[in-house]
C-alpha cells in the first residue's frame, strides 16, 4: 500500500487494514475480506491491479495451518469505474453500483466456496 501518497491513502486506511488483519487472526473468525477498488494505473503501485491479496496475520508464526486454504484476511478488489485511471474516492459516486454489483457476486462465491470446504457442502 502506497500509505500517505494521497488523502485516500491516510491514516484511516492503515488502520483499516490492520483491523482486518487482527480479525482474520481471531478464534472463531474464518475469513475477513476487505473489499475495494482494483486499479491497473502507471501512477499507483502495481498491487492495486492484484484482484487478491492475503493479509498476513502480525502472529504469521503462531498462525495454524489448520483452519484452511481460505481462511485469513484479504483485500479483494473489484474492478469499477475506469480500470486504467486512480480516481479519487469523491469522485467514484457515479460508480458505486458496479461496486455493489461485484461485491455481491463475491459474496455469493466465497459463500458456496466456504461452504464447500467448511459447511459440509452448503453454502455459508
Amino acid at each position: 500500500m502506497e500509505l500517505g501518497r494521497d488523502s485516500d491513502t491516510g491514516g484511516q486506511v492503515k488502520y483499516v487494514v490492520e483491523l482486518a488483519r487482527a480479525l482474520g487472526s481471531m478464534p472463531g473468525v474464518y475469513r475477513v475480506d476487505l473489499l475495494t477498488r482494483q486499479v491497473a494505473a502507471p501512477d499507483v503501485d502495481w498491487s492495486y491491479a492484484e484482484p487478491t491479496e492475503m493479509l498476513t496475520p502480525r502472529d504469521a508464526d503462531d498462525y495454524g495451518d489448520d483452519m484452511g486454504e481460505s481462511s485469513g484476511s484479504y483485500i479483494v478488489r473489484f474492478p469499477f469505474g475506469p480500470r486504467d485511471k486512480y480516481i479519487p474516492k469523491e469522485l467514484l459516486w457515479p460508480y458505486i453500483p458496479e461496486f455493489v454489483d461485484g461485491a455481491l457476486n463475491h459474496i455469493i462465491q466465497m459463500s458456496k466456496s466456504l461452504g464447500e470446504q467448511i459447511g459440509s457442502g452448503h453454502a455459508i
